[in-house]
């Protein structure tokens, strides 16, 4: 009689386990180009860039050197496009992603191929011409676009980013 009741009892957790529902994929998953125009960058700290560079690099949550990036993480670079003669300090400040660009064979940091994505940035005084790059350097194990936890591990503390949904 033990085993019939062991039996009718697999029998009832089996059938019960086959009536649940079948998990939704979140919409909100971490996927690659996933941050549409008027997602926000908020810098959250003082950031300097040097004079005769038009940008500097994240990674690992620090500010690195470019021949300091490391293969197998994502980095981002914040800046402009163009060096100037002199240091800029940027103030904390939110920033307004206007349009992002995807590159799926652009020139990584240090001449490799790599997937890049650009995020055209502007203040809240509607100034332009500041941009966040960011990718996977090339020695990477795939070339494939970063995904928003990516950018957030590389930028760390310094930059919030917020997505429009």
């Amino acid at each position: 009689m033990r085993i019939l009741e062991y039996a009718l009892l697999v029998v009832g957790a089996v059938g019960l386990a086959a009536c649940q529902p079948t998990p939704r994929k979140d919409p909100l998953a971490d996927v690659p180009q996933d941050v549409p125009s008027g997602s926000t960058f908020t810098l959250n700290q003082r950031v300097v860039i040097p004079a005769g560079s038009p940008a500097v690099y994240f990674q690992d949550a620090h500010l690195v050197a470019q021949d300091a990036l490391r293969p197998h993480y994502a980095f981002c670079k914040f800046g402009t496009d163009d060096p100037a003669s002199t240091t800029r300090e940027i103030k904390p400040q939110p920033f307004t992603v206007t349009t992002v660009e995807y590159d799926q064979q652009a020139s990584g940091p240090v001449g490799e191929s790599v997937s890049l994505t650009r995020m055209n940035l502007q203040t809240s005084q509607k100034v332009q011409g500041y941009n966040m790059t960011c990718g996977l350097p090339g020695a990477a194990e795939s070339t494939r676009f970063v995904t928003v936890s990516q950018i957030n591990g590389a930028v760390g503390t310094y930059f919030t980013l917020k997505r429009l949904f």
